[in-house]
């Protein structure tokens, strides 16, 4: 490829989807991916705006982005798989969140359209894997859920499809500059690849790249565990306060996951896995005798507002930010996609762009 038109610098699920969202409107974009460790390869791939309290935390215009990219994951999905070839274990089937005591049950957050409020009796029939011990349930028919890794693969796939290029084992040092406009970006080699915007989304390891205060973007660990999907094992999301459980088509269910703000370790903690791996047995006591597959740790991007990073940097002209997703990344990949593919190619600036700007800081 030539001098690209955008050059993307991170290898995840934001980078990855925002690269194929500009190369099938026609632009010449290059994606840097230096292989280091992804928070998504870290992610469950939960799309759940209806229990999703970070997302409430974000407010209203948050809330509302969540609806829309799952949504557009609807579609997404299938374009993705089309033009990769490749499946991503889209599923809607929909994520029941469980409570074992009154007090959590009324604890629950309800959006109007998800979170449809079962008995111990209705959540049994719908999920016969769960433990007695429930008292009540939450359903949002409407939640969905995607395998993180294959959906990282595809993207890839998709995106060369259109005419993308990505260039692997590459670590980004600087951000060239004008000092008024980004013109593309410096190697740790030392080469340089020129371009006509640059997109940061790089997740927490943005290091100095992004003009941001002191502490506005850091990283919370979060450690998970696959187990065998045995027979009888759980047939789609569920939550409670003890772990998380999201069962895929290739064999596994992932339980998930512990929260460490500002450790830039990925190693595990026995007793913080261990403690995982008995709350999904409490939650399908099923799952006793279903073996270990893998344990892993990755970093979530966080904010300290609790609000995504998403619009034009406010010092610098033609360099885009699409960091601090935190536990939603694969969730709002394709709305934060779209958003920006308005905004650089088209000169729209989407009305939720406002409140997540660099610039509130």
């Amino acid at each position: 490829m030539k001098r690209p038109d955008i050059l993307v610098v991170g290898g995840g699920v934001i980078g990855l989807m925002t690269a194929w969202r500009l190369s099938k409107r026609g632009a010449a974009v290059m994606l840097v991916d230096s292989r280091g460790p992804a928070s998504t390869e870290a992610a469950a791939g939960m799309l759940a705006p209806s229990f999703e309290h970070a997302l409430e935390q974000g407010g209203e215009a948050l809330s509302a982005f969540s609806r829309e990219s799952l949504q557009l994951w609807r579609s997404f999905a299938r374009e993705i798989e089309d033009e990769s070839s490749a499946g991503i274990d889209f599923d809607e089937g929909g994520i029941l969140s469980v409570a074992f005591s009154d007090a959590e049950n009324a604890a629950f957050v309800e959006e109007a359209d998800g979170g449809e409020a079962l008995t111990r009796a209705e959540a049994l029939s719908l999920e016969p894997s769960l433990s007695k011990e429930i008292v009540a349930a939450r359903f949002a028919r409407h939640d969905a859920q995607v395998d993180p890794s294959a959906v990282r693969r595809a993207l890839a796939l998709a995106l060369q499809s259109c005419g993308g290029a990505v260039r692997r084992g590459a670590q980004v040092s600087e951000i060239l500059s004008d000092g008024r406009s980004a013109k593309g970006v410096r190697l740790s080699t030392g080469e340089t690849i020129g371009a006509g915007a640059v997109i940061l989304a790089t997740g927490a390891r943005i290091g100095g790249l992004a003009r941001l205060p002191e502490g506005a973007l850091f990283p919370v660990k979060g450690e998970a565990v696959s187990l065998v999907r045995i027979a009888g094992a759980p047939s789609r999301v569920i939550r409670s306060r003890r772990a998380y459980l999201c069962p895929k088509k290739n064999g596994r269910v992932i339980i998930g996951a512990t929260e460490i703000p500002r450790d830039w370790s990925v190693t595990t903690d026995d007793g913080r896995i261990d403690a995982l791996k008995e709350g999904a047995v409490q939650t399908a006591p099923v799952l006793q005798s279903a073996e270990e597959l893998g344990r892993w740790a990755g970093l979530r991007p966080a904010t300290k507002d609790g609000v995504p990073i998403i619009g034009g940097a406010p010092d610098a002209e033609n360099l885009f930010y699409a960091l601090g997703h935190y536990r939603n990344g694969v969730l709002l990949a394709p709305a934060t996609a779209e958003a920006l593919a308005r905004l650089i190619l088209d000169g729209a600036h989407d009305p939720a762009l406002a409140a997540f700007s660099a610039g509130r800081f």
